[in-house]
């Protein structure tokens, strides 16, 4: 089975290699936007994601708060 990679679609989900959702990216966020193969960026004053802290996978949930 031949296997997409991860990447920006034109609707802002970044989609994992069998198709499924990962991620959106508000449309003011998507140019530029850098996927995991690009090997050389020469910096313009571009956003940056920190995601060290991310919550996904099965562990989406910790993200909510529910004091809000």
């Amino acid at each position: 089975m031949l296997m997409q990679p991860v990447k920006l679609h034109p609707d802002g989900w970044i989609r994992g290699p069998r198709g499924e959702l990962l991620l959106w990216i508000p449309p003011a966020l998507r140019n530029p936007f850098y996927s995991i193969w690009t090997t050389l960026v020469i910096p313009r004053g571009c956003v940056e994601l920190d995601l060290s802290q991310m919550a996904h996978g099965r562990e989406w949930w910790k993200c909510f708060n529910t004091a809000v």
